[in-house]
């Protein structure tokens, strides 16, 4: 999982690529509503939700997970941190790192994304 910062239309907060083949999924976001500080643990949230998944063939009626990103002024010394759940990860984001639009977007797209995995059973 990687996060890009991208010079994106006014009208397009992120565009998820998600390449099958290679198991690899980038999030291109608009670089005035992602603090560059906010690539590194971002990367790290991701990469760690996707150890949890299991790529299949055909995209599933319900998502492996739900994708939340909020935004938060309540996160310690912390940029971004995860809570994961059975069903959900709820991402805290430091609020003035991210815009709430960028937040619901990723929040869909994750979720959306999230459709042509299952779960691991380990």
């Amino acid at each position: 999982m990687e996060f890009r910062r991208a010079q994106l239309l006014h009208s397009c907060p992120a565009v998820i690529l998600h390449a099958l083949q290679e198991n690899r999924i980038i999030a291109y976001v608009d670089e005035r509503q992602f603090a560059p500080e906010l690539t590194i643990p971002m990367d790290e949230i991701g990469t760690a939700t996707l150890k949890l998944l299991q790529p299949v063939e055909d995209a599933r009626p319900m998502p492996a997970l739900r994708v939340r990103v909020r935004r938060s002024g309540d996160l310690g010394h912390e940029l971004a941190v995860a809570e994961f759940a059975t069903e959900e990860i709820t991402v805290g984001v430091e609020k003035t790192l991210i815009t709430e639009e960028l937040a619901a977007c990723l929040s869909d797209a994750g979720t959306a994304v999230t459709r042509a995995f299952v779960r691991r059973t380990t």
